[in-house]
């Protein structure tokens, strides 16, 4: 709100209305951007006097925020505000007997000590120091993609904001994976201009816009969107300006697959924390890259932090063949996952260890993983949230691609 009093106005109206809380008066974009970062809303009241009103809506729009405007008519934005914000089922709303108000005490208090356990997260988040790691493959398709997105999934899960980068090396995969383009059609946008994609903007060298991040699930998309044209190349400085692009989030994660010897990859190692090395035990893939796990193992001698997670881990691998051809020991080992929960994640647009079979094979692994650069103080065992979403229309915009090309 621009004005304190227009607030309090608005505010005072719904003081009988238990299933509607407001936050504390706020008249800065900043601040509402660093609450984001502990707390999420489902509605927000936009004054449209505000000279950053079209910043605020476009950062609510993508938080998934409902946004109501006011447009100095109290009686209207009340009106809004009442329709708009639906009323949980058995729940009273106003002109409450005295008796009634008693006995609402206990829901209250429950309320209040659920806000105190938010700003507890937001003492979690800020103590946790700014991380960038590279999550590569020793072999292709050896899981770097499907780690990275468990690894941000599981800080979601926290309330701990994260960045996942994928460069524009090889064709994009998370803007498809992940539904974005589906996400955005849901909303009230125009689609398109509603990503900002920090790839392509640098690849045309044009000036970056802060706080561009496309957030949803606490985790801050920093993708190509593969609507737009192909990026043909990507050079040291390209990665380096996408790398920095944002400073929202401690931890940032950049997928790069296979490319760890890419031109633009490869000086950006000693500028990082971490770099994860997933590797699949097959041994006909291993063997095919013997002079890769040497120069790795190289660049560990020589202090670069570099750390190997053994994927699709199972009984049918033999440890001690497998451990000795590494040479060193693996930062952790993730058993192999049914592949029905793999296709069910990617169809609905979502992340394996969102199922709870999937998460409860997979915590311990992860926890140990980001033990490496977070303290475990911070890494509490979060619950999966299942979800599902239908894939049928990104599969048609898949398919109308490929045979408009």
């Amino acid at each position: 709100m621009k004005e304190k009093e227009s607030f309090i106005r608005i505010t005072g109206h719904f003081k009988d209305y238990a299933y509607i809380n407001f936050e504390e008066y706020v008249n800065d974009l900043d601040e509402v951007k660093n609450m984001s970062l502990y707390r999420s809303w489902q509605y927000a009241v936009v004054d449209r006097k505000l000279l950053w009103c079209k910043e605020a809506v476009s950062f609510f729009k993508k938080m998934s925020v409902i946004v109501i405007y006011f447009d100095d008519d109290y009686e209207d934005v009340i009106k809004s505000i009442k329709t708009t914000v639906t009323k949980p089922a058995g729940k009273s709303v106003e002109n409450k007997s005295y008796s009634e108000k008693n006995n609402d005490l206990k829901p209250e208090e429950k309320i209040r000590y659920i806000e105190r356990q938010k700003v507890i997260e937001k003492k979690v988040y800020t103590g946790i120091e700014k991380k960038t790691v590279i999550i590569s493959n020793l072999t292709k398709c050896a899981g770097s993609t499907t780690l990275t997105l468990n690894l941000a999934k599981y800080l979601s899960n926290l309330k701990i904001l994260s960045a996942v980068i994928e460069p524009p090396i090889e064709y994009p995969t998370l803007f498809h994976w992940m539904g974005i383009e589906e996400r955005l059609n849901k909303g009230s946008g125009d689609g398109i201009n509603d990503f900002y994609s920090y790839p392509h903007k640098i690849w045309k060298n044009k000036s970056l816009k802060p706080g561009s991040e496309y957030i949803f699930d606490n985790i801050a998309w920093i993708v190509p969107d593969d609507r737009r044209e192909k990026i043909e190349s990507w050079d040291y400085n390209q990665m380096i300006k996408l790398i920095y692009a944002s400073s929202l989030c401690p931890i940032t994660f950049i997928d790069i697959g296979s490319n760890i010897g890419h031109a633009s990859v490869k000086p950006i190692l000693s500028n990082v924390d971490e770099i994860l090395v997933v590797i699949d035990p097959f041994p006909t893939y291993c063997m095919g890259q013997n002079n890769k796990l040497e120069e790795l193992l190289k660049l560990k001698e020589e202090g670069f932090s570099i750390h190997f997670i053994v994927n699709k881990w199972n009984s049918g691998v033999k440890d001690k063949d497998f451990l000795s051809y590494l040479g060193c020991e693996p930062a952790a080992f993730i058993p192999a996952i049914n592949l029905e929960y793999l296709y069910k994640a990617n169809y609905s647009s979502s992340i394996s260890c969102s199922y709870r079979e999937v998460f409860e094979k997979l915590e311990k692994p992860l926890e140990k993983i980001l033990s490496l650069f977070i303290q475990k103080k911070f890494l509490k065992s979060p619950a999966p949230e299942e979800g599902s979403r239908s894939v049928l229309e990104r599969m048609k915009s898949f398919k109308f691609k490929i045979f408009r090309v």
